[in-house]
């Protein structure tokens, strides 16, 4: 599922399967950053007086005074949707669902004809694709010129340049003229920042690091909140102080989550164990909170961390640790799903497959009085279709076999789990995840195949100088560089280009598939976003000291109020 950054091609012994001297691709991954930190901290240090009873009790307040404002504003467009877009950014919207689905349902049938400018039109377009209504990025049409360019009337609209550069993100396949609008956008917003109020600079400069369509949501409220504060012209107190109080309350909850996770890592005794793998329930956590961060999907998000859990010791199994003698027994025990036939297979592998089929047998046991326990047999098979992927990767690792580009990804599709995941992310979610809802995850449709080519490609391009030093299986990378002659810069091109095409297809897919539930494609964008945040530039998954400031800002660090 991940790249593999630090190199350590030694010779281990095995002694449970008395092989001397077995020749692993093993890896000296960086230690947990957090240990038992989640465990033994008792986040008892309060930066402010109220109590937790007072706190809930105001953000119930405020939750009905901003009802009011949203009702009041109803005749000003442009004003409606600023708030609805900051609620969204803040992380608060969850508690108005009703109220804007019936403010966007209304801005839908309104064109803003008579107030459009880029600012609006940017703005209604991007609110809306992203509440699923088709809206044509024709309306830009109007901002551009003879020649069919964006208007130069629009290079000191700061602004509306802000908004147009945020919604070209949510383009569809075909769309040139988003593709045009980020290239016109982020040259002249970069030409302009230096010369900006602060304010205004601060959310320029956040906007260019990673729009906002590919955040992670809970990250993006705590950044958004202070860039909100600093905002004299746009903030609206009572907004902000809801954003903070109830902030704050989800915190508490998500780190009890955490706390309960590391206190089921722990348990399990794969930390002293299965030392090869990456000690990382922490992140994996941290991933899955960007899934889903609400309250009413905690069960959801602690069911998903687990199997996310899982799916990376079977992915490090494979990847870091096993040799292909090794590794065809555990897979057939794994496609047999036979529990008694790991005997044998040596202590570590005997451990992975306690692991695995205890934890699906804890969620079956956790569905089951809801009559829901054949979910978990939805992501068996996935487990199972995966590994079946990874033994071929192991094959092609061995014979130093470079395949064709599609070949590769016809396979590690599937071994990168994301997929997997996709389906997983339905198992303790309420009576909207139908067995037809688990049947369309479980067949491989276009939005999984697309997040999955994100993921894939991301952590390939990131990883590939890793891979190639420690001879482990062929990245995307090489299979592309070695097909079409080309170099590794032409290479990594090409398929950043196919992961912005994958972009392009999860937004096309999250708007067409009306038969779905947004609560069921949600999760596909989300993990997509994951991706973004955990594999652009760097593998920050493994090389985790450069993820534990996000961590500290949504789990650890307190936000005042």
């Amino acid at each position: 599922m991940d790249s593999i950054v630090s190199s350590n091609n030694s010779s281990i012994a095995n002694k449970d399967l008395e092989v001397v001297d077995v020749d692993r691709h093993s890896v000296d991954y960086q230690p947990s950053v957090w240990a038992e930190y989640f465990l033994k901290h008792p986040f008892l240090t309060q930066t402010h007086k109220k109590s937790e009873t007072w706190i809930k009790q105001r953000v119930d307040e405020l939750i009905k005074e901003v009802k009011v404002m949203l009702h009041n504003i109803a005749a000003d467009p442009p004003s409606q949707m600023d708030m609805i877009d900051s609620l969204q950014r803040l992380g608060v919207a969850y508690h108005f669902e009703e109220e804007i689905t019936e403010s966007l349902s209304k801005l839908n049938e309104n064109t803003l004809s008579d107030h459009g400018d880029l600012n609006a039109t940017a703005l209604r377009f991007r609110l809306l694709r992203q509440h699923r209504y088709y809206v044509s990025c024709d309306v830009f049409n109007k901002f551009r010129d003879e020649k069919g360019s964006f208007s130069s009337s629009l290079q000191s609209d700061v602004k509306g340049l802000l908004s147009l550069y945020e919604a070209a993100y949510l383009a569809l396949p075909g769309e040139e003229l988003l593709d045009e609008a980020i290239i016109f956008t982020t040259t002249h917003l970069k030409s302009l920042v230096d010369r900006l109020e602060k304010p205004l600079a601060k959310k320029v400069l956040h906007a260019l690091e990673v729009p906002s369509h590919r955040r992670m949501k809970r990250l993006e409220a705590r950044l958004y909140i202070s860039l909100y504060e600093d905002d004299d012209e746009a903030r609206n107190d009572v907004i902000l102080e809801l954003a903070k109080l109830d902030f704050h309350l989800l915190q508490s909850l998500h780190r009890e989550e955490v706390k309960n996770l590391s206190l089921w890592y722990h348990d399990l005794g794969v930390k002293t164990k299965l030392t090869y793998a990456r000690d990382r329930m922490v992140e994996c956590y941290f991933w899955v909170l960007g899934v889903y961060y609400e309250p009413y999907y905690s069960r959801a998000r602690m069911m998903m961390a687990k199997f996310m859990k899982l799916f990376s010791l079977i992915d490090d199994t494979y990847d870091s640790y096993g040799t292909l003698e090794e590794l065809q027994p555990l897979t057939d025990v794994i496609q047999r799903w036979d529990e008694k036939a790991a005997a044998g297979l040596g202590e570590c592998y005997e451990l992975l497959i306690r692991v695995l089929f205890g934890t699906v047998k804890e969620s079956e046991k956790e569905l089951a009085p809801e009559g829901k326990s054949y979910r978990v047999n939805y992501i068996v098979e996935m487990i199972k279709k995966g590994t079946q992927g990874m033994l071929q990767e192991t094959k092609w690792r061995d014979e130093k076999y470079v395949p064709p580009l599609q070949d590769h990804l016809q396979i590690t599709l599937f071994t990168c789990l994301y997929m997997a995941l996709g389906c997983a992310s339905f198992l303790g979610m309420g009576p909207e995840a139908t067995e037809e809802a688990f049947k369309w995850a479980s067949s491989n449709p276009k939005i999984a195949k697309a997040i999955a080519t994100i993921c894939r490609l991301l952590d390939d391009v990131v990883g590939h100088e890793f891979e190639t030093g420690r001879n482990n299986v062929a990245t995307a990378v090489t299979c592309y560089m070695k097909e079409n002659n080309a170099s590794l810069e032409e290479a990594s091109e090409t398929l950043l280009k196919m992961i912005e095409d994958a972009w392009k297809d999860t937004n096309h897919e999250y708007l067409k598939l009306t038969c779905l539930p947004t609560s069921l494609l949600m999760p596909y964008v989300n993990l997509a976003r994951m991706m973004e945040i955990l594999y652009r530039e760097c593998d920050k998954y493994t090389n985790v000291h450069l993820l534990k400031e996000y961590i500290e800002l949504v789990l650890v660090k307190p936000i005042s109020f």
